[in-house]
């Protein structure tokens, strides 16, 4: 977002100190105006598609997770009294 303010602060500059009449300095101000609006609605797009993407593969990840942690029993043998250290008792204990 920075770099956005400073990209339009250095071309208002740029246009106010050219040597050009008001009017092709307002044309030229509107034109790039709408080209850095047009810029940051595609970059505002890209962004949403990449944190959709990201939400799909944490969702993925989060699911294989599960899956894993299901499939290796570990829940089941809590009643049997050991922890992931091996150890007898519970995790409160130490």
């Amino acid at each position: 977002m920075g770099f956005l303010i400073g990209l339009l602060t250095g071309a208002v500059l740029a246009l106010l100190y050219a040597p050009k009449t008001g009017d092709m300095t307002r044309e030229e101000l509107r034109v790039r105006s709408e080209e850095l609006k047009r810029r940051a609605d595609e970059l505002q797009k890209i962004a949403n598609d990449l944190s959709q993407q990201a939400q799909v593969k944490g969702r993925e990840l989060v699911d294989e997770a599960k899956r894993q942690w299901e499939r290796s029993g570990v829940g089941q043998r809590s009643g049997e009294g050991t922890t992931r250290s091996g150890k007898g008792g519970s995790a409160a204990e130490s």
